[in-house]
């Protein structure tokens, strides 16, 4: 609920924070709210933010991309925003194999005592966090305007972090 953007914003008074959020209650469950924070609602798989071109310093998405069926109109939309030389900072889960998934999980899968619907909300999860790889993040960025600064495997390979720059 834009407990890391109130963060930044507290921390860095000079700054302008933007959170943007297809359900804008996530924004407002933060509570005191630094007055250079602000948010926009937009549909994320086609935004059309109120931002003027090559207006912001940086952009971080993290932990959302993994969620959209295609993330190229966002990305397109944040090098839009974003200043020639303007970082992008993305964090989310990445594709890996299904024994390494299920290794991170605290449900015991093979037991035939565990319930069915923890079992089908682990295999949901599974598929929704295995929707791209680190590479095919990084070809959708470098595919979109960026350059790709550094790609780091996370979490045993199941998370990435990549820092793409605007170019």
């Amino acid at each position: 609920p834009a407990l890391f953007l109130r963060e930044v914003a507290q921390s860095h008074p000079q700054i302008k924070a933007i959170g943007v959020e297809c359900a804008e209650h996530m924004l407002y469950a933060s509570i005191d709210r630094p007055e250079n924070f602000d948010s926009i609602t937009a549909d994320l798989h086609d935004p059309q933010l109120p931002l003027a071109d090559n207006s912001v310093d940086a952009v971080v998405a993290s932990v959302v991309l993994h969620e959209m069926h295609q993330p190229i109109r966002t990305l397109q939309e944040m090098q839009r925003c974003l200043k020639p030389g303007g970082i992008f900072y993305v964090m989310d889960w990445v594709r890996a194999p299904l024994s390494q998934y299920l290794e991170s999980s605290e449900l015991a899968v093979f037991d035939r005592t565990t319930k069915v619907d923890e079992l089908e909300d682990l295999f949901i999860h599974f598929i929704e966090h295995n929707r791209f790889s680190i590479d095919d993040l990084a070809f959708m960025l470098e595919n979109t305007g960026f350059r790709i600064l550094e790609k780091t495997p996370l979490k045993n390979g199941q998370m990435a972090r990549l820092v793409a720059e605007k170019k």
